[in-house]
Parts: structure tokens; sequence; C-alpha cells
């Protein structure tokens, strides 16, 4: 039967009903059949949700049906809440002019509320939260002027509250979370007088909370968290005496708290987080007797924290964390009895631990994390017999860990990371325990042989302390146990094979002096997803059992004493994202089969003995983005399949996988061009190739890594010159050439090339021309290495220097041609540390602003055509440990006004001409500090110096 046949069917039906049992009135009769085709309009439009309104199209009388409720011949409310729907609100919804209630509240509905909706004169409450619903409200929501409940939360509405706030002032309950609603909250938002709840939380509304929300005296609920709201709190909040939550959270609100706060006795819940709160907490807050929870955190508060919360006696939760407050916690706080939740974490707190706080016998969690606590922990708290979490990491607590701690028979969950503890660990008998942390302190002895009595014990940290002896049969118990982090101690043994036995999913034993071979059972492990045995004293081969272990993710076994090829079967870790054998004593060739663990994110086989060349089965990797294959003997080209990976980080960082976007195969004996194919690798940040024999010119293609921040080619064969196409590497800080054969020109366009360059070191090469003024305008510049080239010309100390603005550290123009005076201009290199000239062809006389030199420590202008007088105070310079101006024509002694430089040219007689030997080139490594090792410099220069010169340093 058709559904028009069905609905007349059903219509005279409902008018038999109507003709024979409902007493007869013709109005009756056409306002009831009225409502009964609009009921089977909405059913047709709502065909989609057949199986989920099976009586709809079941039973005759609508009435009946499910969600509908009938008062006489008139429809009066509507509930299909959670009704998965899955389509658009019908807009003969709005034909059901005496409905008074509408929920329609998850039920999947989209688009926008229809405009028919303002036809629903008589609605008192409407519930459209939990949908996917958008736009702004429809300018028809200010028909219903008989609305009490409006409730919108959990939708996409948009736009402001105007329409609400200036026609729905019957409203009780307006509820609007978690929306994308914005502007400011409408100054006259408190002429709804009748508002009992609030909640305009989780939208985007900016500006001030209005003054005006004092004249809401029946509001019990207001909630403006996770908005954009700002300035002070009005003092008038205190108007709201009958409010029984507060939360004001995670906004931009600055100010001092107002005292009239203390106003809102009825108040059981307060949050106020997450803001910018200054000043100090006002002492009225003792006045809140019914206050439940209360949460300051995030914010900026400062002063103590007052007294006046042990006033507070029905208090259950207070987070007092991630302020600046001072002091110590109030001793009072043991009086707040009923108190299960106590944060204050990283909250400026200092002194000892309150005995009192022991009296809050109904602890539940306590977190005094990363303070300034010192002393002991207090014996009190062997009471806490409710705890399930203590937290006290990062604070300055000593002495023993008690062990009464074993008194807490419920706790799961104990943190006294990075503190003082000393001594041994206790025995833990804590059958609920899940996770226990003690590292970063001072705990000696053994690891407990009863450890494992802790049966629920899943996490154990006790990295960087001085725990020694064994762990042969330690863990063998814990049957739980899937995170054990023991690094940073002095444990020894060998490796237990039972430990592949265990449920483990982190094992991280690196750090210790563990000796033996890894046993087989561990790389048989079904769990195991992190293995960390780095840095310590492992021998013999890596097995081939290590393919086994098939869900490993991190594997770190550098810095031990493996020997012998890398096996083939490690190719079977297809879910490895992090290997490194780095610093061992491997050897043979890198196994192609290596390349089949394709979820490689970074590869680490540094400082090892691998020969022959790097395999073309690399390009396999296409998720790499960090290959340390440096110190070894590796020969042959760079393949350009290397370039395969280094294109998009395929992960986000986590525990296990970091990106560094880094290139390293320094130290080796690979030949041939840097491949133009380098361009590929996206996502390098940093490209180690020195110490090479690598020849041909530096490719231009290498301007398309705009991600660089190092580039170290030196100690290799390049030739070419250095090319202006490098300039998109707005980001590099360190261009590292020395020791090639590159020639021509510095390009005089380098501050533009490179302007966050930090380093520089064209050292060692066959550069000619002058030295462009534009190298000093690079701001950011502290390194400068260009000797032993061929260089000349002057020294242009102009431009950036002579107005001031070098952050120069280290300048060495050594072994060059450069001629003419020395400017004045030079002190303003007011950060200079080393200056350093020597075998050069400069004149004229010394510059007397060397001495305002005030960081200088190591000076060498020997070797030039100075002449004249040595500046009187060069050698009252405070740090200067190296001075050599020998080879110059300057006058054997100062004058007699200059009397503090006599030290320091005393014996100075004509040395050989100068000479192109780059004997005092300095020399610095390739990271990008400034830091010079100028102890060193002076013993190995000593013999250099005229005999007496050395006072210039030793009176220091």
């Amino acid at each position: 039967m058709s559904t028009r046949g069905k609905r007349s069917q059903t219509l005279h039906a409902l008018s038999f009903f109507v003709i024979f049992v409902v007493p007869y009135t013709p109005f009756l009769h056409a306002s009831f059949t009225a409502e009964m085709e609009k009921l089977l309009t909405l059913r047709d439009s709502l065909s989609q949700g057949r199986d989920f309104l099976s009586n709809w199209f079941n039973v005759e009388s609508p009435c009946n049906w499910s969600g509908i409720t009938c008062v006489g011949p008139a429809v009066e409310a509507i509930d299909l809440s959670y009704t998965p729907l899955n389509s658009s609100i019908p807009s003969c919804m709005g034909e059901f002019r005496h409905l008074k209630a509408l929920n329609l509240s998850g039920c999947g509905f989209s688009g926008q509320v229809p405009d028919s909706f303002g036809d629903l004169r008589a609605l008192q409450s409407l519930d459209l939260s939990r949908n996917q619903l958008s736009g702004a409200l429809p300018s028809s929501l200010a028909n219903l002027k008989m609305l009490q409940e409006l409730v919108l939360d959990a939708n996409s509405f948009s736009g402001g509250l105007r329409i609400i706030v200036e026609h729905l002032k019957g409203l009780t309950k307006l509820s609007i979370s978690g929306n994308s609603f914005s502007g400011s909250i409408p100054l006259d938002i408190g002429s709804l007088q009748n508002l009992e709840y609030l909640d305009l939380s989780m939208n985007y509304f900016s500006g001030t909370l209005p003054s005006s929300l004092e004249n809401l005296s029946r509001l019990l609920h207001l909630d403006v968290s996770r908005n954009r709201l700002s300035g002070s709190i009005f003092p008038g909040i205190g108007s709201l005496g009958d409010l029984l939550t507060l939360d004001l959270s995670s906004n931009s609100f600055t100010g001092s708290l107002p005292s009239t706060i203390g106003r809102l006795t009825s108040l059981d819940s307060l949050w106020l987080g997450r803001n910018g709160f200054t000043g100090s907490v006002p002492v009225e807050i003792g006045k809140m007797k019914q206050l439940k929870v209360f949460s300051l955190h995030s914010c900026k508060l400062t002063g103590a924290v007052p007294r006046e919360i042990s006033e507070l006696r029905n208090l259950i939760d207070l987070d007092i964390s991630e302020n600046n407050f001072e002091g110590e916690l109030p001793r009072s706080i043991g009086n707040l009895v009923n108190l299960m939740y106590l944060v204050a974490a990283d909250a400026g707190l200092s002194g000892h631990l309150p005995e009192q706080l022991g009296g809050c016998k109904n602890l539940k969690i306590l977190d005094l994390s990363f303070n300034s606590f010192s002393g002991p922990l207090p014996a009190s708290l062997a009471g806490l017999e409710s705890i399930t979490t203590f937290i006290v990491e990062g604070n300055h607590l000593e002495g023993p860990i008690p062990p009464w701690i074993s008194n807490w028979k419920m706790v799961n969950s104990i943190r006294l990371g990075k503190n003082q503890f000393s001594g041994s660990l206790p025995p833990l008998d804590l059958p609920f325990l899940t996770s226990f942390s003690a590292d970063a302190n001072q705990l000696s002895g053994e690891i407990p042989s009863k450890i494992c009595d802790c049966r629920s014990l899943s996490s154990l940290f006790l990295s960087e302390n001085k725990l020694t002896g064994s762990i042969e049969e330690t863990f063998k118990g814990c049957s739980n146990l899937t995170d054990l982090i023991l690094l940073g101690n002095n444990l020894h043994g060998e490796i237990p094979g039972y430990l592949g036995e265990l449920p483990l999913v982190t094992l991280e034993l690196s750090q210790n002096n563990f000796s033996g071979h890894v046993p087989d059972q561990l790389w048989r492990s079904p769990t195991i997803l992190e293995i960390s045995l780095s840095n310590n004293l492992l021998a013999g081969c890596i097995r081939i059992a290590i393919g086994n272990i098939s869900n490993l993710e991190r594997l770190q076994l550098d810095y031990n004493f493996f020997e012998g090829s890398i096996p083939k079967s490690i190719g079977k870790l297809r879910n490895l994202t992090n290997l490194s054998l780095h610093g061992n004593r491997l050897s043979g060739e890198i196994p192609p089969e290596l390349f089949n663990c394709t979820n490689l994110v970074a590869l680490d086989l540094g400082s090892n003995n691998l020969t022959g060349s790097i395999p073309e089965a690399i390009s396999r990797l296409n998720l790499l983005d960090d290959l340390v294959l440096s110190n070894n003997q590796l020969s042959g080209h760079i393949p350009g399949e290397i370039c395969a990976g280094f294109q998009r980080a395929a992960y986000p960082d986590s525990e296990f996988t970091q990106h560094y976007g880094v290139l390293d195969l320094s130290y080796n004996n690979l030949t041939g061009q840097i491949p133009a194919a380098i361009k590929n690798c996206s996502v390098l940040k940093e490209i180690r190739l020195q110490g090479n024999m690598l020849s041909g010119s530096i490719p231009p293609e290498l301007a398309e890594l705009t991600n660089l921040t190092l580039l170290d080619f030196s100690f290799n064969s390049l030739s070419g010159p250095i090319l202006v196409q490098l300039s998109p590497l707005q980001s590099l800080q360190g261009l590292l050439l020395s020791n090639n054969q590159l020639g021509g020109l510095i390009p005089s366009e380098l501050s533009l090339m490179l302007p966050s360059l930090v380093k520089l070191n064209l050292s060692s090469n066959r550069l000619t021309g002058p030295i462009p003024e534009t190298v000093f305008d690079i701001k950011t510049l502290t390194d400068v290495d260009i000797s032993s080239n061929s260089l000349s010309g002057s020294i242009p100390f102009g431009g950036s220097i002579a107005r001031g603005i070098s952050s120069l550290l280290i300048f060495n123009a050594s072994n060059n041609y450069l001629n003419g005076p020395m400017s004045e201009s030079v002190s303003n290199l007011t950060s200079l540390a080393v200056l350093d000239l020597h075998n050069n062809s400069l004149t004229g006389s010394l510059p007397s602003s060397l001495s305002k030199l005030d960081y200088l420590t190591y000076l060498d202008l020997s070797n030039n055509g100075f002449l004249g007088d040595i500046p009187c105070d060069v050698c009252s310079i405070v740090g200067l440990s190296f001075v050599n101006f020998s080879g110059n024509k300057l006058y054997r002694y100062a004058p007699e006004e200059c009397a503090s430089a006599n030290r320091c040219v005393a014996q100075l007689v004509p040395y050989p001409p100068p000479t192109r030997s780059p004997t005092r080139g300095l020399m610095w490594g390739v990271g990008l500090g400034a830091a010079v090792g100028l102890l060193a410099l002076v013993e190995s220069n000593e013999a250099a110096v005229p005999g007496s010169l050395t006072s210039c340093w030793g009176r220091r």
C-alpha cells in the first residue's frame, strides 16, 4: 500500500476514534486531525530514521509514538534525543503551534536551524545540543517569548547573542557551550533577570566580563571558561550571593582577584585557573565556607598562600599549581580534613613540608612537584592511608626514602624523582603500586630483592642514581613490569635473559657497567618496543637472533664494544624507527638487508670500522631524516638515492622518535662530487661532509634546502667559487668550508645570502680579492676565520663595525696579503675575544682603541709592518692570555708614561721576514658555539713568544 494510502487509513481510524470515543465537537475534530497530519508529515520527512523510530511506522495512533506527548488534541512535547537521524532539521517542525518542549539533542542534525522555529511561540524548552548545526541563530527565534530553557551545547553555531539578550527575557537557562560564538558578551546580558543557569564556555567571546551580570540575583551557575575574555573581574561579582558554581578559567583575565569574591558564601565550586591574575589571593577567600572545589592553577599569583584557606573545612579539591607564590605551605593546611586532592605543583613554594599535612587523612592525590621544598619527608605522612598518588619530584628533599611509605596500601603511583634522597631504596610492600619513580637522586646500594612484592608494579624509574650490584634475579618475579628505566647508575654484571620473558615495553639500561653478551632471550620478547643499552661494556657480536624481536621500534646499542659485522637479520625489524650502533667496533660492509627496515627515521652507524660503499638500497628508507655514517672507512660516491628520505617528517616527535634533519657522512673516504640530487633532501637542517676526498664544485642546488642551519664541507678537495646562488639559505648559521681548493672572491652579497650566519670558516683555501665590508653587516655573526688564503686590500673595519652593531667574538684573517692601516673602529668590536691578523702586510701605528676591547683573550698581530708605540693599556685587559706583537717595527720600550705596557714589549727584537706558513692559524671545531680553548693555544704558542712576553699573562 502506498504512503498516501496508509496515511488515509490512519486518519480514517483516528476520525472514528474522535467521533465515537471522544465527545464530538467540530473544532476538536479539526484540531486533532490537523495535529495528526503534522505528525505524519514529520514522520515522512524522517523516513531515513525508520530503523530507530520503528513504532512511528507500526503504531497507528501518532500520540502513542515514542517521543511524542499529546495533551488533548495538541502535541506539546517532542523528544527525539539521541536518535541517529543524521539529516537536516525538517522545517515542518515549526508547524506544531502548541509545542512546549522540543528536544533534538544528539540526533546528528546538520545545517542551520530552520526559520520556521520562530513559529513555535508556545515553546518553553528547546534543546538542540550535541549536533553538527552551524551558522547564526535565525532572527525568527526572537518570537519565542515563552522560552525558558535554551540549550545549544556542542554544535558549531556562530555569530553573537544579540537576539537572545534582546528578546528572550524569560530565560532561566541559557547553555551554549562548545560552539563558535564570538564577539563581546552583550553589556546588557544582565537584563535576563530570570537566569539561573548561564553557560557560555568554550566559545570565542572576547572583551570584558559585563558588570551587568551582577543584576542576575537568581543565578546559580555561571561558566564563561575557555573563551578569550580579558580585563579584570568586576567587584560587583560578589552580589551573586546564591551562586553555587563559578568558572572563569582558561581566559586572559588580568588584575587582582577582587576581595568581594569572598561574599559568594554559597559557592561550592570556584575555577579561576589559566588566567593572568596577579597579586595575592584575598584573605576573604576564607569566608566561602561551602567551597568544595577551588582551582587557581596556571595564573601569576604571588605572595603567600593565605592561611585563611584552612577555613574552608568542606574543601575536597584544591589546585594552586603553576603560580609564583612565596614561602611555605601553611601549617594550617592540616585543618582541611575533607581534602582529597591537593595539587600545588610548580607553585613557587619552599621550606619544609609541614608535619600538619598528615592531618589531611582523606588525601588521595598529593602533588607538590617542582617547588623548592627541602628537608626530609615528615613522618606524619605515614598516616595518609587513603593516598593513591604521591608526587614530590623536582624539589630539594633529602634524607632517606622512609620505610613507612609501605603503610600506603592503596597507593598506585609514587614519584620522588629529581630530589636529593640518599641511602638505599627501602623494601616496598604495596600491592596496588603500578608506578614508582625515584630518578635523579643520590640513592645507593642494591635494588631491593623484594621489589617484585609490589605485584602490580608496571613502571620503575630509578635512573641517574648511584645504585650498584647486578640485576641477575632482581626483577624475575615482576610479572606486570612494562617499563624498566635504570640508566645512569653503577649496575654491573650480565643482562639477564629473563627480561625477555617479562611484558616489558621499554627497557633502558644505558650508562651502566653491564658486560658480556646481550642474551638471545631478550631478542625473543613479543612486547618490547624500546631497548637502550648504550654506554656499557657489552661485547661480542650482535647475534642473528636480533631479527626475532619484530615489534621493536627503537634500538640503542651505541658506545659499547660490539664487533664483527652487522647481522643481515636486522632487516627483519620492520617496525624499527630509530637504530643507533654508534661508537662500537663493527666492521664489514653495511648489509643491504638493513634497508628493509623501511620505517627508519633515524639511523646512526657512526664511529665504527665499516667499509665499502653506501648501498644504493638506502633509497628504500623514504621516511629517513637523520643519517649518521661518520668516522668509518666508507668509500665510493655519495649515492643520489640517499635523498629518497629527508623529504618529510613522517611521524610527529614522540618518546621513541625525534626529528633532527641531519646528514652526517664526515670523516670517511668518500670521493667524487656532491650529488645534485641533494636538493631533494628538503627537511635537512645539517649537512656534515667534512673530512672526505670530495671534489668538484659546491652544487648550486643546495640553495633549495631552505631549512639548512649548518653546512660543513671542510677538509675536502672542493674547487670553484663560493656560489652566490646560496642566497635563499636564510636559516643557515654555520658555513664551514675550510681546507679545500675554493677560489675567487668572497661574495659581496654575503649578508643578503646568509642573514642568520653565526659561524663562517673559509680558511685554507685559494680565495683572492678584498674582504667585503658587508661580511660585518651580518648581525648574528660571532666567528669568522678567513685565514690562509690570498686575500688582499685593507680590513674593512667600517660599516656596521663603525656603527658598533657587530656581535663578533672571533676574527682570524692571518696568513693573507692584507695591507694598509688598522682602523680605530676595531674598538667597536666590543665582544671580541680573539683577534688574529699575523702574517699580513698591515702598516701604520697600532690603534690606541685596542685597549678598549675588554673581553680580548687572544691577540696576535705579529709579522706585519706596524710601527710606533704599543698602546698604553693593552696589557691591562683583564682576561688577556696570549699577546704577540713580534715581527713588527714597534718601539723596544713604550713611552715612560705607559709603564704598564713594558711587560709586553721587553726584549722585542725584529723577527725574520714574514713567511706564509700558517703555523699559528687559529683552529676551531664545527659546532655553532663561540667557546675557545685558549689555555691550549697559549701552551702551544709559548715557544714562539719572546721570553718575558709570558709575564703579560703570567701575572693574571
